[in-house]
């Protein structure tokens, strides 16, 4: 089942208005109220005026936590959208945080658009920059590395404070 187009419904009598998504199944359309669709339509519908609007117009969207909900071909699609230069012709910049690491690659991102965040002192957080982090050999990290696994394997920092739940109060 794909996406095939949406619509609005507006009427004096609702404060709101109604949308629903077309769908095409084997050749028929289908509507769904876009409540009763997956959180990650209805997050990706949500987006959409806003990211379309910056590529068309210039400008920048920020979206906490934009891998929520997404599937990570979704999610890689929507950044790409913003690196395509026959796209992006206005030169919007779209600025995220996120948890999945599938989109940490060389071919997605270059060193100095990945950040790092993580609760440091008095835990105020602390920013980094991949384009900043060194090897143990002393040179940068390279920009063939392949940045979703070295993450993984704690090689830069941001590792997420685990404890057992036991422990907690």
């Amino acid at each position: 089942m794909r996406i095939d187009g949406f619509r609005v419904e507006r009427a004096p009598e609702w404060r709101g208005q109604r949308v629903f998504v077309r769908h095409k199944v084997r050749g028929k359309a289908y509507e769904l109220r876009l409540s009763e669709e997956s959180a990650g339509t209805q997050k990706l519908m949500g987006l959409a005026a806003y990211l379309m609007t910056a590529l068309e117009r210039g400008g920048t969207v920020v979206v906490d936590e934009l891998d929520a909900k997404l599937h990570p071909k979704l999610l890689r699609y929507v950044i790409l959208l913003f690196k395509d230069p026959e796209v992006n012709k206005s030169g919007a910049q779209l600025i995220f945080s996120s948890q999945d690491v599938s989109t940490m690659r060389n071919d997605v991102f270059r060193r100095d658009e990945i950040w790092f965040a993580a609760r440091g002192e008095g835990e105020a957080s602390q920013l980094w920059s991949l384009a900043d982090i060194h090897e143990a050999n002393g040179n940068l990290v390279s920009k063939n590395a392949a940045f979703d696994k070295q993450y993984l394997s704690g090689r830069y920092g941001a590792d997420p404070y685990l404890t057992r739940i036991e422990e907690w109060d």
